[in-house]
């Protein structure tokens, strides 16, 4: 089975290169919408659940619609509830990718949920539709970005770096988008040692080491509730206190000596949206996408998506905004972060 797989990532890598145009700043700007904890299946045998994801689909249609044109989309883990699916995990990602995959490239990570076997812990394997298979069905889809690691131990595929260039003819890298894979769903909750050494090298390896970059993990650091906690330079809503990974590896220490990594973006606290700045970091929470998951008080029926628009001028000056498109269509706790 591991041979099959790397044969079909081998294969659809060499296909990706030649089909995919590279992806570009549009006149010296990118927005990319986060889709949080959309939670598809989660209640696919009650009546409930299918209407439950109808409502999702329709909001993450509107909100497309409000904030065009979308450079890019950002799935950030959990994109269904794998413990209440049987084989059928693939379908639910095509649904989710049916909303923007016409026009709209897009990346994905995978969460705790994603691979979620349906009986025992969730960190344990045995999910019919398993990581690996999970993000190569993604990297087959329209416009999609995704690149699955298969090099790393423990099964943390969804770890990888996307280029975005200044423009379409361009040469000249403007942005990279780190992706990083935070485990449950088939492996433990954690980050693992070699992941970090991978990006390590990854930023070792750089041409140029200014090129700014943003990273998106599903679970947060543990440091979002140190900065929460001192409060100083927070916005948003905290509604749920912060899961982190049971071990990040030295994972923070290392993004926060990084002056190139401009911010993160996580997920997995569906009642939360808030980002703090701390230690040279701007940590965010994306805001809950979707009808399915767990909901807190006040927040049942105002899902929404983070959207972070990234500039450059032609002097070379970066600018780094995000603002939450609200299910009703208004814009809330829009700031810039750089």
């Amino acid at each position: 089975m591991v041979a099959l797989q790397t044969l079909l990532f081998v294969t659809a890598m060499a296909l990706g290169a030649l089909a995919q145009p590279r992806l570009h700043l549009d006149d010296g700007t990118y927005k990319i919408v986060q889709f949080a904890d959309l939670h598809f299946g989660e209640g696919e045998s009650e009546a409930w659940g299918p209407r439950a994801d109808r409502k999702t689909l329709a909001f993450l249609t509107s909100a497309m619609k409000h904030e065009a044109p979308v450079s890019h989309v950002v799935l950030s883990g959990d994109q269904v509830t794998g413990l209440n699916i049987d084989a059928n995990a693939t379908d639910y990602y095509d649904e989710i990718i049916g909303v923007f995959s016409d026009s709209t490239p897009h990346t994905t990570i995978l969460g705790n949920h994603d691979a979620e076997p349906q009986t025992g812990d969730q960190g344990d394997p045995g999910a019919k539709t398993n990581r690996t298979a999970l993000m190569l069905h993604d990297m087959a889809t329209p416009l999609s970005y995704s690149k699955p690691n298969l090099d790393l131990a423990n099964g943390a595929v969804s770890a990888y770096i996307v280029d975005v260039y200044e423009s379409a003819e361009s040469d000249t890298v403007a942005l990279q988008l780190i992706h990083l894979d935070s485990g449950g769903g088939g492996m433990p909750e954690t980050i693992y040692d070699d992941q970090v050494a991978w990006l390590q090298a990854q930023l070792d390896a750089r041409a140029d080491p200014s090129v700014p970059m943003l990273l998106f993990i599903h679970i947060p650091f543990a440091e979002s509730q140190v900065a929460l906690d001192e409060g100083d330079e927070c916005f948003g809503v905290n509604n749920d206190g912060v899961t982190p990974t049971t071990d990040d590896a030295g994972l923070f220490d290392l993004i926060a000596k990084e002056p190139s990594i401009l911010a993160t973006f996580s997920g997995h606290d569906h009642c939360n949206d808030f980002c703090c700045a701390y230690n040279g970091q701007h940590l965010c929470f994306g805001r809950h996408s979707s009808y399915g998951g767990y909901s807190c008080s006040g927040m049942a029926h105002e899902h929404g998506v983070r959207v972070i628009e990234f500039t450059r001028s032609d002097e070379g000056e970066v600018g780094l905004s995000t603002w939450v498109r609200m299910e009703l269509g208004n814009k809330a706790e829009e700031h810039a972060l750089v």
